[in-house]
């Protein structure tokens, strides 16, 4: 049994139903978005009432929520930015995430008994800024992802209040995420929660005189991915984290599906269960590992932290999303219908496949797809495609938050 105490385990969820799967893979606390202000507000986030649903969800579960509003705010925003902390102050949430100052300074003013967790986008890299936050009010700092696991150490000793780290997800190519690349190419700004993911784009080499003449900067059909980064990966070494007394372990992700969420929640929380129980081994590392590979990601690196002396950073060829699994449907209904369970398909699904099914709390387990029913008519069809409503003969017994896979 280990001798430290474990941190908490925090993961995203872009909306209402992806809360849930985290809670119930075993998140212990849940990062959220809403409508405004936060840097992943393309698309889904929470509404006030869906936020209360949420907060009220999570907390019967024992999990916390914590609130996002980490986008830069600019002057003709201060104004909106009261009338919406005023609409917050009445939801019971457990920390509100912020990068800026002068939110910092209103969410003080508004809601003064708040907890106040400083952004990683605030870049704070030594003990001295955890000391300037914690004056300023902050309960805890996410630190940039650019220190090493050395100065961890150092940092986290020296401060008084909590230190909460990234250990998965994907990099930004700037510092902490502070990236002006989208807007000035696709007008989208990432401090606003707007980011085209222009540093993923494919780029070529161009002479200036000649603009129809294009160079390959490295020997590959397909051009470069010169901006492109790895993804965040410490796994391996979440022992040494633990060791270190940090107080929460992030997940990046909040544009990410449920089964994505799902996944990468039930492997760090399997992991951390091993680390109590003292059987954290090279043999359960690569099992979780290989887990991990399910989910779509690009190749992984341990990041600033564990990565001193090699390539991984600098190294991006061939660097791409690493897609070996489909996820093809969660469960609808937890009746039985026509000897399976009601399922719906998100991508296409066919007779003969044979599925990957994660559950909370139980190790994947597989079910040959002998017969599929489509539950509105009966009718067997050798496929079926996503949005489809289907009866798997013989899939039984599923938990709520079943994801079901196929390798592809």
């Amino acid at each position: 049994m280990t001798s430290k105490r474990l941190p908490e385990l925090m993961v995203p969820a872009n909306n209402l139903k992806i809360l849930k799967y985290a809670v119930n893979y075993g998140a212990d606390a849940v990062y959220v978005g809403g409508k405004k202000f936060n840097l992943r507000s393309i698309r889904g986030n929470f509404s006030l009432d869906e936020l209360i649903k949420g907060v009220k969800y999570a907390h019967s579960k024992g999990v916390k929520v914590y609130f996002t509003l980490n986008s830069c705010i600019h002057e003709n925003e201060t104004g909106d930015l009261r009338d919406y902390l005023r609409e917050l102050k009445s939801i019971d949430l457990d920390g509100i995430i912020v990068a800026d100052l002068g939110a910092m300074g209103l969410i003080r003013e508004i809601i003064p008994e708040a907890r106040v967790h400083i952004s990683t986008q605030a870049s704070i890299t030594n003990h001295h800024g955890v000391k300037i936050a914690e004056k300023l009010g902050a309960s805890r700092v996410n630190l940039a992802r650019e220190i090493s696991f050395d100065d961890l150490k150092v940092i986290k000793r020296r401060s008084k209040i909590e230190i909460e780290v990234f250990v998965h997800g994907a990099l930004c190519i700037s510092y902490s995420g502070r990236c002006m690349l989208s807007k000035y190419m696709a007008g989208r700004d990432a401090n606003k929660g707007e980011c085209a993911h222009s540093c993923r784009w494919n780029y070529y080499l161009m002479e200036e005189q000649r603009s129809n003449l294009f160079f390959q900067i490295q020997q590959d059909k397909s051009g470069t991915h010169i901006y492109n980064s790895r993804d965040l990966c410490l796994l391996p070494e979440l022992d040494k984290l633990i060791s270190a007394d940090i107080d929460s372990i992030k997940i990046e992700g909040r544009m990410k599906t449920e089964s994505y969420v799902s996944l990468v929640t039930w492997v760090y929380r399997m992991a951390l269960d091993h680390i109590a129980e003292g059987s954290f081994t090279k043999h359960i590392i690569n099992y979780l590992i290989n887990e991990l590979d399910k989910a779509s990601h690009r190749n992984f690196t341990k990041g600033f932290m564990f990565s001193a002396g090699n390539n991984e950073l600098t190294d991006n060829e061939n660097v791409g999303y690493i897609k070996k699994y489909t996820f093809v449907g969660t469960v609808v209904e937890n009746r039985e219908e026509h000897g399976g369970t009601v399922i719906g398909v998100r991508n296409q699904l066919n007779k003969g496949s044979v599925l990957d099914i994660l559950q909370p709390g139980r190790k994947p387990q597989e079910h040959r797809v002998d017969k599929i029913i489509i539950a509105s008519n009966r009718k067997e069809v050798d496929e079926a495609n996503p949005n489809d409503i289907v009866v798997i003969p013989g899939l039984v017994n599923l938990n709520p938050y079943s994801i079901l896979r196929i390798k592809k």
